[in-house]
């Protein structure tokens, strides 16, 4: 007569379990990435917002008021669900003669959050007419507007994720887990299709791929392009699922291990 670990059917759950606390943690890591934006908001060199800009466009069931100086009015329920308060995930600095040092050290910034743009947009868009290129705001239009619809499926696959022992189960952990990859491949298309669909400018360019990570140049101006803090938090919900799958994998293997055999039922 065969005999199973008694002990077995305990260390499976409790594997099952953790992968169930570890979803949870990359739900709340998402919420974080999509909310707290407001934390981090730039200051200009004055200290105020600079902000206002053309680059949030949200389907019109987020349409948002805005006051007489262009900035939307008070947060209300509407202002956290379209997304507007997602934490900056890439910054981008540009250095160039007519920004002393002594203001912006390392250039001016704009900083790239998962439905629009914020920091110095409109020098960097006076930056990039000069030298061909369009206004940011062009840039990931459809992508951006749908930010709020991803976050929803994401939500759904946890959910999912949490429950589900069937085929392809894992899927449902990898598609949200992959968040940081999307969001790279998007950045490095868009950066491809700026350098690559130039106007004219005060001087010709020849198309060029803007540098993605790193340092790179642009006629006589100098990028600085690197993660920003919502990324290293997308980063964070890549692992913590990448881990939840695989205890969950391990516990289901231990659980069916530990499933009486048909022989031992009878």
């Amino acid at each position: 007569m065969e005999h199973t670990n008694p002990a077995a059917p305990r260390a499976a759950n409790a594997r099952l379990r953790l992968s169930r606390i570890l979803a949870a943690t990359a739900a709340v890591l998402l919420l974080v990435s999509y909310l707290l934006g407001p934390l981090f908001r730039y200051k200009g060199a004055a200290g105020h917002e600079t902000e206002i800009n053309n680059s949030f466009e949200p389907f019109a069931l987020f349409e948002l008021g805005k006051d007489e100086q262009g900035r939307l009015k008070e947060p209300t329920l509407l202002t956290f669900l379209s997304g507007y308060h997602s934490v900056p995930v890439w910054r981008v600095n540009l250095e160039a003669p007519q920004y002393p040092k002594s203001v912006f050290p390392d250039g001016i910034p704009v900083f790239f959050n998962l439905t629009w743009f914020t920091g110095e947009v409109q020098e960097m868009n006076t930056i990039n007419h000069y030298v061909g290129m369009r206004p940011m705001e062009v840039g990931a239009k459809i992508e951006r507007r749908i930010v709020p619809l991803v976050y929803v499926l994401f939500f759904v696959c946890l959910a999912v994720f949490w429950v589900y022992r069937g085929p392809l189960w894992w899927v449902f952990g990898l598609v949200p887990a992959l968040m940081p990859v999307y969001f790279l491949a998007v950045f490095s298309y868009w950066l491809y299709w700026f350098g690559h669909n130039l106007q004219g400018g005060a001087f010709t360019l020849k198309p060029f791929m803007p540098t993605v990570l790193g340092d790179g140049k642009v006629a006589q101006f100098t990028t600085h392009s690197y993660p920003h803090l919502g990324f290293y938090v997308l980063a964070a919900v890549f692992l913590v699922l990448i881990l939840a799958i695989l205890v969950k994998r391990r516990g289901l293997q231990e659980a069916a291990a530990a499933a009486p055999s048909p022989a031992q039922a009878a």
